[in-house]
């Protein structure tokens, strides 16, 4: 038994170890319990003590044993066992959602390689850094979507312009400075009709120069009032994206901004699946009511859509006016993504509920006098003298005689000639001549 012993290598993993750690290692001795002077003397201890007896040479091992693990972990931790239980302790409190210890350091180790990634991602330009950023980051990206301008408009004018010209021009497409601006050239477009006396001429050009000054003053105005709302953003007066609450306003949550997103989502819908199904179904419910009644009247394209456009106007209105209608579309409005077949069913319904006697009544209101109207004479004839007993002049050949003046709508004013004025003669679109006779 004692040969086993001393064939084994006492303590190399420790003490003897420490004498090929190099010559600084080597040449360090010190009082410690586990210093190498101690260390080598207590081998040596071991090795007495296994020699006097070789009953103690398997206590001598296992103490060797022993010492040696004890020198190891006092390499590793100075402080021994209770600093290793101190480091435990500390590893055991880190705390990562559900995970804690060794799986919450691992978890986070991941993360933080995930936001190396973003951070590569971001860098480059690549827009993949905001998808996986996901929707939690929306109101923050907001907020410093401003700086973010601001701070590429110093480094990259040309990159700012790139990314900031399409918002702007999507912008002022829908502003009231557009609209104002177009309606102003259609206005200086705009000349006298040949028909107008020249009494009236003037009274005329008044009215234009007064619709030119309006149409430049709004859009002065819609200019002065973005300058002042950039300002105040500037100034720190007003919010900036959802940058929280300012003189008043609400700060806008992430259930905002998700409400906001589901009813755009629901909008788009509605606008793709739905409406321009309704338009084409009014369109056609309209045409095939007026049909008869526009083969007498014989209307003129713009004069005819704009009385069909009237028509689905009161025709929507008498709708909307159905509590039940109402009820059932708000409820089809609270759906994010309702089925379209079933909406427009539902809205067929109460359209064609309400259309028959809408075109009928506007018909009559409109043009029930032309279509309750007698065929003129036939051209070189009189027609008969009126109620008064006075005998009308001959009627003009193609001149069909009425009793009520047409809406001016339908008159051609500008192929209308000063003889035709007194003798109350209406040259009309559509190609008719129609002479007023009470």
């Amino acid at each position: 038994m004692m040969e086993s012993v001393e064939s084994t290598e006492i303590v190399e993993t420790g003490a003897e170890s420490t004498e090929s750690d190099g010559a600084e290692q080597q040449e360090k001795e010190d009082d410690g319990e586990y210093g190498s002077k101690s260390s080598k003397d207590y081998i040596s201890w071991l090795k007495a003590m296994r020699d006097a007896d070789p009953n103690n040479a398997k206590f001598a091992r296992l103490s060797k044993d022993n010492h040696g693990r004890l020198f190891q972990l006092n390499q590793l931790e100075p402080k021994g066992i209770d600093g290793i239980r101190e480091k435990y302790a500390m590893l055991e409190s880190i705390q990562h959602g559900e995970m804690k210890g060794f799986e919450a350091l691992t978890a986070m180790q991941d993360e933080i390689k995930g936001m190396a990634e973003v951070d590569s991602l971001l860098a480059a330009g690549d827009p993949k850094a905001l998808e996986a950023l996901g929707e939690d980051f929306n109101e923050g990206l907001a907020k410093l979507t401003p700086t973010i301008l601001d701070r590429i408009k110093e480094s990259d004018p040309a990159a700012y312009a790139s990314a900031v010209l399409p918002h702007f021009v999507d912008a002022l497409r829908g502003s009231e400075l557009v609209g104002s601006f177009n309606g102003l050239v259609d206005v200086l477009e705009e000349k006298a009709p040949a028909w107008l006396p020249e009494d009236r001429k003037d009274a005329w050009n008044a009215d234009k120069m007064q619709r030119i000054t309006e149409l430049a003053a709004k859009m002065g105005g819609w200019f002065n009032n973005q300058e002042k709302r950039a300002a105040d953003i500037k100034n720190g007066n007003a919010p900036r994206g959802t940058s929280g609450e300012k003189q008043g306003q609400k700060t806008a949550t992430v259930d905002d901004e998700r409400a906001k997103f589901d009813k755009d989502v629901q909008d788009h819908h509605w606008k793709t699946n739905i409406s321009p199904k309704l338009d084409q179904h009014a369109d056609q419910k309209f045409s095939e009511l007026f049909k008869h009644n526009q083969k007498r009247l014989n209307l003129p394209p713009a004069a005819l859509a704009s009385f069909k456009q009237d028509v689905v106007k009161e025709i929507m209105k008498k709708a909307t006016s159905n509590k039940d209608y109402m009820a059932g579309i708000t409820r089809y409005r609270g759906q994010k993504n309702p089925d379209a077949s079933t909406v427009l069913n539902f809205a067929k319904v109460e359209f064609d509920k309400h259309a028959k006697s809408v075109v009928d009544s506007m018909t009559t209101q409109r043009y029930g006098s032309f279509l309750r109207g007698k065929p003129g004479p036939k051209p070189g004839t009189e027609e008969s003298a009126p109620s008064n007993g006075t005998k009308p002049g001959p009627v003009a050949p193609g001149v069909q005689i009425v009793t009520v003046r047409p809406p001016d709508n339908m008159i051609n004013h500008k192929g209308r000639t000063l003889a035709q004025i007194h003798d109350k003669i209406f040259p009309l679109k559509n190609g008719k001549v129609v002479q007023v006779r009470q």
